[in-house]
């Protein structure tokens, strides 16, 4: 077997080890998640933390090591359908996959929606709680349990005021930081290139509508 099929067995490896960390959340704190089917509307709406989601150290000065090396992040989810064991399930995966990828998980967050917010992934009130969550726990980025638009992703991060990421960029930064081949490495870039151009032209696009009301209002690039 080649090198890059290896890499890549391996990286399947690590997303069943992802699978089963879920399963365990799921088995030890099921109980503690039991919610009524029809929650009432100011519940459906909490913004609620997810517990069991802080990452612990117990040896010092392995988190001061910690500390220096990895970045800390806060996770969040928008729960649509399904039940909220389906939902914190898939906010552990999420988990295990950031800690595989060197971040220490500060808090987990979900909120309960019809549909994730087409501006800000979460409802906008919700965006100033996360942003008081950031802001308590010291992380510097924010990781979303789905995939978000160039324009979700740049309004949430003007209001968090820390790096905004969603699901698919956490793994294909784990693919890069695993891939040790030349193929391997040129199979993740192209990978990226595909996942950022899209996200590119929508920035594009954005800037392009912004200086286009510029002019037509007279007013130059920074006016």
């Amino acid at each position: 077997m080649s090198k890059q099929g290896d890499e890549f067995d391996d990286f399947e490896a690590l997303l069943a080890e992802s699978a089963r960390v879920a399963a365990d959340f799921d088995a030890a704190d099921s109980d503690d998640y039991a919610e009524s089917i029809q929650p009432d509307l100011v519940e459906r709406n909490a913004l609620r933390r997810v517990k069991g989601f802080s990452t612990q150290l117990q040896d010092i000065s392995e988190a001061e090591y910690r500390e220096l090396q990895l970045e800390k992040v806060v996770l969040v989810g928008v729960w649509t359908e399904g039940s909220s064991t389906m939902a914190e399930n898939s906010l552990a995966e999420l988990k295990a996959l950031a800690e595989t990828a060197g971040s220490e998980v500060m808090e987990g967050l979900i909120q309960h929606r019809d549909k994730p917010d087409p501006a800000t992934y979460i409802g906008s009130g919700k965006v100033v709680e996360l942003r008081q969550v950031v802001v308590a726990t010291g992380a510097d980025t924010v990781i979303c349990d789905g995939e978000l638009s160039p324009s979700q992703l740049r309004q949430l991060e003007e209001k968090v005021k820390v790096k905004v990421i969603d699901r698919t960029a956490l793994i294909l930064d784990i693919f890069a930081q695993h891939a040790k081949s030349k193929e391997g490495k040129a199979q993740v870039e192209l990978a990226q290139i595909s996942y950022l151009l899209p996200r590119l032209r929508g920035w594009g696009e954005s800037l392009s509508r912004q200086v286009g009301g510029r002019a037509a209002g007279g007013a130059g690039i920074g006016g």
